[in-house]
């Protein structure tokens, strides 16, 4: 693994940025992806495919405030009430690194959260590639279906806040989409367990209520849309909408099943970024 780089410049605000996300930075190639992590997770979810840029690209990891070893007493339920409030420290977060013509890798709610900043700053990302993002998670019929129902999500966050535990072990294997690979169902179970149950509460509720298909047509960069069968929490439903609804994107299936197609086939992830990377150049 190669070694944590800091950034080469002195800075009060970075520095504070840097320890208040728990940023990590890793090689010294031209080209910055930086990887964002999905609800319930920290940047450990990338520990399978994000070493694979290092040797090649400036790779830059870091855990939205609530998460992971992030500065949890930086915390506000009422700022971070909306997404935005997340696309805001992600436009903090690289103006304080000095960094610019990203290409951001985002899984789950972390897609939205980067096409929401792109809308605020487009020059700051080369390109976005999210895997298994939505706009929606709640159906709103008869125009769209986002693959649960109000009581759905009601009766997960209910089980969240009387059971955290259970809630974990109950969730994560049905999320993976293979049942069978219990070595990726129990990264995902302490990435959950990781997480304090109260924030990761907040920012599911923010997550599973949020809509975002208003300001989809907003987005002018490209941006490249990854997803995989078998996905409960985003059906292919959505992807064909937000492949409709934004202006420059484009779909690719994965070979992998379930919404966490990094820990199932981190390869084939690894492939596709590979793969978008290499049509910038």
């Amino acid at each position: 693994m190669a070694q944590t780089k800091q950034p080469n410049f002195n800075a009060t605000t970075a520095t504070e940025v840097i320890r208040r996300h728990n940023i990590a930075i890793h090689g010294e190639g031209e080209q910055t992806l930086v990887f964002g992590h999905g609800f319930g997770c920290d940047q450990d979810i990338w520990q399978h495919v994000a070493p694979a840029f290092y040797a090649q690209y400036r790779v830059v990891l870091f855990d939205y405030i609530g998460c992971g070893k992030s500065d949890l007493g930086a915390y506000n339920k009422k700022r971070y009430n909306h997404l935005q409030a997340y696309a805001d420290d992600l436009l903090q977060l690289c103006q304080s690194l000095q960094l610019n013509n990203i290409i951001f890798v985002g899984h789950s709610v972390s897609g939205a959260i980067a096409l929401l900043a792109s809308i605020k700053q487009p020059t700051l990302f080369k390109k976005i590639i999210a895997i298994g993002p939505s706009p929606r998670y709640l159906n709103d019929p008869p125009a769209y279906f986002g693959g649960f129902e109000a009581s759905d999500i009601a009766g997960m966050l209910a089980m969240m806040e009387l059971n955290y535990f259970e809630w974990s072990n109950y969730l994560a294997p049905k999320v993976i989409g293979q049942t069978d690979d219990a070595k990726s169902v129990d990264e995902l179970k302490l990435s959950f367990m990781r997480s304090d149950p109260v924030i990761s509460l907040q920012f599911a509720n923010v997550t599973f209520y949020c809509d975002i298909r208003p300001q989809l047509p907003a987005v002018s960069v490209p941006v490249t849309i990854l997803y995989c069968l078998e996905d409960i929490i985003v059906p292919v439903q959505v992807i064909e909408y937000l492949q409709q609804h934004i202006p420059n994107s484009k779909i690719m299936e994965l070979a992998a099943s379930g919404h966490y197609p990094q820990l199932i086939n981190p390869g084939a992830v690894i492939a596709a970024i590979r793969k978008e990377i290499s049509s910038e150049c």
